[in-house]
């Protein structure tokens, strides 16, 4: 992605807890760490954040979803597991794009 390599275990963690949680708990480790990271990864993690690329996003969709179609809602549900494979790699390709930027 574009990651120093010494700072990929701190982006990394940050990434997952993206992913598990939400991009607000993200920000907020990586405001504790902003200081330690250089510049470029900095600015590529910021862009990896601000995604729909986590399990409570998907949920919120396919509950919007079901409220306005039950079958369809259902279907959204079924392919929970794709959207959130689907939007890491789109997070991961825009981070990677803005790496060739910075």
């Amino acid at each position: 992605m574009g990651v120093p390599a010494g700072e990929a275990l701190q982006v990394g963690s940050i990434m997952a807890t993206k992913l598990v949680s939400n991009e607000f708990v993200a920000m907020m480790d990586l405001q504790k760490v902003a200081a330690t990271l250089s510049p470029r990864a900095e600015g590529i993690i910021s862009i990896f954040l601000v995604s729909f690329a986590n399990f409570s996003s998907i949920g919120i969709i396919a509950g919007a979803i079901k409220g306005l179609n039950e079958e369809q809602g259902n279907v959204v549900s079924r392919f929970g597991l794709k959207l959130v494979y689907g939007s890491t790699l789109v997070s991961v390709l825009s981070a990677s794009i803005a790496a060739l930027v910075l």
